[in-house]
């Protein structure tokens, strides 16, 4: 009880913060809504009210009945806009009642005005299970997302149309080009910023939320725009532009129904349009767009948490593996039993376990700035491949990335095939039984020279793995690489190596080298390989020999020596550059002096499309790995 009575203290209390906050940041709107009201008032100061009404008078039912459906239109495309920022926030509500929550939100906050406070109170209703913090989150998150749309299309739209003279074209198009080099950004992000807590929304959020501010304001344009009179009406493209910047005007001032600031900017920027009739368009808009939608907003807040239904229960869920919170004989445990020794990299901290409805784990996967990646196979042995795809595909959408599986092998790469994925060679593992290497063998008279040599200049191989480690050392050897690699290869780091097996070579008492392999119950898995440039030459031969006779000896069945990334058909300049960044010739050289044979491993995604964006996030992990999430 004394817990729980704590629990709820720390709530309160973060509720009343939130809620002075929120009133706090109510202050400049309402001086803006003063100084606007003033410039307002003496603009429309010797205007005829009687002929504002005569004009409201003439608007035909007709025009009222297109401004009603328009109305309803904007309306279901902000819902869907307030999906998306669901999808982001990953709130784990439905998608009809997350749109049914938007609209009432947006209907009560467009009314009263001072969006902020209002809408998170709205949310706060429709979302019980939410602090007043988190309601205010998820109201500034989208708040700021739709005014960045909306400037976004305003600026476009400014840019191609007259509203505007020309130095402030030039700077509306300079915004449109910012926007374009941020949509970049989200695709490869510069190295400077590789680091920065808060990443863009993938491409396919960026997309649909602007399609859906641009469905929102659209519709909103029509209602107006179909209750101006014929004879006076502005081109389509024309009105549509000052309609953004006034509604734009309108929600940076946060006034009631952006009362002040719309109406000035429509004033000033529709000179051509009877002011009158123009005002009176204007009033029958407010009791289309704000009066008829704040009825039914009432309606939903007050029906509230009601109108949610049943959560789906059989929703696929991302459980996040941070490895410095995982004990190291549950992360050991989960990848010893794995299909795949590889699965040894859930402990680098950059994978999550994707499970189904009960938290049984299906795969390994990365949440990258596009995709959802999963590595290799699923996790449990004999497990159907089809069922890890589909729950993919659907984690994948709930979180508005593109589905990807990296590095998996013929079964499912056939199952991908069965589900109608593209589906390409991606590289080829080498791999070897153990108990049957041969040393002596013709096919291996090469490597017998390397491993002669390293033996000639004084090497000595020692295998080991814990606490017995030398970590400080192998740290220091490992920071000299200059292109170290992550994802689907390890990065250093004390706490991911203690559980692998690891082979080291000493010249005299100085470390020059080691290896670490993933170990499964049947398998082991070449991870690191870090040699110093000192390395007798033939070393990694060496090592990597003493690893195959340690793991014979231990009646390992299957031991893979990882994969070498394809050839793929190339120009010839392009082949070159790809094999010189890669290494691939010299990793294939390396790895077929042992005689392994080779399996080939896929890459594979519902779409080519979907592929292309995938291949870029696992080239932006692979080649500038982040850091591991595990203690150092």
């Amino acid at each position: 009880m004394a817990h729980r009575a704590a629990a709820d203290t720390t709530t309160d209390t973060e509720n009343e913060d939130g809620l002075r906050a929120l009133l706090t940041r109510q202050l400049m709107p309402l001086g803006l809504l003063v100084v606007v009201g003033y410039v307002l008032v003496r603009q429309v100061a010797a205007m005829d009210l009687r002929s504002v009404l005569a004009a409201a008078g003439d608007i035909g039912p007709g025009q009222w009945l297109v401004a009603v459906l328009a109305t309803i239109g904007s309306f279901w495309a902000f819902g869907r806009f307030e999906w998306v920022m669901h999808r982001l926030g990953a709130t784990g509500a439905p998608e009809r009642y997350a749109q049914i929550a938007g609209i009432g939100a947006v209907g009560a906050s467009q009314l009263t005005g001072f969006g902020l406070l209002t809408g998170t109170l709205a949310r706060w209703r429709m979302f019980p299970d939410m602090t007043v913090w988190q309601a205010t989150r998820l109201t500034v998150g989208v708040s700021v997302a739709f005014m960045l749309c909306l400037a976004v299309l305003a600026a476009a739209m400014l840019t191609v149309t007259p509203v505007l003279p020309g130095g402030w074209r030039a700077l509306a198009a300079a915004g449109v080009l910012a926007a374009l080099a941020l949509f970049a950004m989200s695709l490869w992000r510069p190295r400077q910023l590789l680091h920065m807590r808060r990443a863009l929304p993938p491409i396919r959020a960026q997309v649909r939320l602007m399609i859906y501010t641009a469905a929102d304001t659209g519709f909103a344009a029509l209602a107006l725009y179909a209750l101006l009179p014929k004879d006076a009406l502005p081109a389509p493209d024309l009105f549509y532009a000052v309609f953004l910047l006034a509604l734009f005007a309108g929600l940076f001032g946060t006034t009631p129904g952006g009362v002040g600031p719309f109406e000035y900017i429509s004033l000033t920027f529709l000179p051509h349009l009877p002011a009158p009739e123009l005002l009176a368009a204007i009033m029958g808009f407010r009791l289309v767009y704000f009066a008829l939608p704040a009825s039914v907003s009432l309606l939903i807040l007050l029906a509230g948490p009601a109108l949610r239904r049943r959560e789906d229960i059989d929703r696929p869920r991302l459980d996040p593996v941070i490895a410095a919170h995982v004990p190291p004989v549950k992360a050991q445990a989960l990848a010893y039993t794995a299909r795949r020794a590889e699965a040894g990299l859930i402990r680098q901290g950059a994978f999550d376990l994707l499970c189904n409805a009960h938290h049984l784990p299906l795969s390994m996967v990365a949440l990258t700035g596009q995709s959802l990646i999963m590595l290799s196979d699923p996790l449990r042995p004999g497990q159907d491949p089809a069922v890890a795809l589909q729950a993919l595909d659907r984690a994948a959408e709930d979180r508005l990335r593109v589905p990807c599986v990296y590095k998996c092998g013929g079964r499912t790469a056939a199952a991908a095939r069965r589900l109608g994925w593209s589906v390409v060679p991606v590289s080829h593992e080498a791999w070897l039984d153990p108990r049957r290497f041969d040393l002596e063998t013709s096919s291996r008279r090469q490597l017998r020279r390397q491993v002669r040599k390293a033996e000639k200049s004084g090497l000595t191989v020692v295998s080991d793995w814990g606490a017995a480690l030398p970590l400080a050392e192998m740290r220091a050897l490992a920071e000299t690489r200059t292109k170290a690699r992550g994802f689907s290869m390890g990065v250093f780091s004390a706490f991911y190596v203690a559980a692998q097996r690891c082979h080291l070579a000493y010249d005299g008492d100085r470390l020059v080298a080691f290896l670490t392999f993933h170990e499964s119950h049947d398998e082991q898995t070449l991870d690191l390989v870090v040699h110093g440039a000192d390395a007798p030459q033939g070393t990694m031969h060496l090592l990597v020999t003493r690893a195959i006779e340690a793991a014979a000896a231990e009646g390992c069945t299957r031991l893979s020596l990882a994969a070498v990334p394809r050839d793929w058909p190339l120009p010839r300049l392009l082949a070159q550059t790809f094999r010189s960044i890669s290494g691939s010739d010299g990793l294939r050289r390396f790895k077929t002096s042992f005689g392994p044979s080779w399996e080939t491993l896929y890459v594979a995604a519902p779409t080519p499309a979907n592929l292309m964006l995938a291949a870029v996030d696992l080239a932006d992990r692979i080649t500038r790995p982040r850091e591991a999430k595990t203690p150092r």
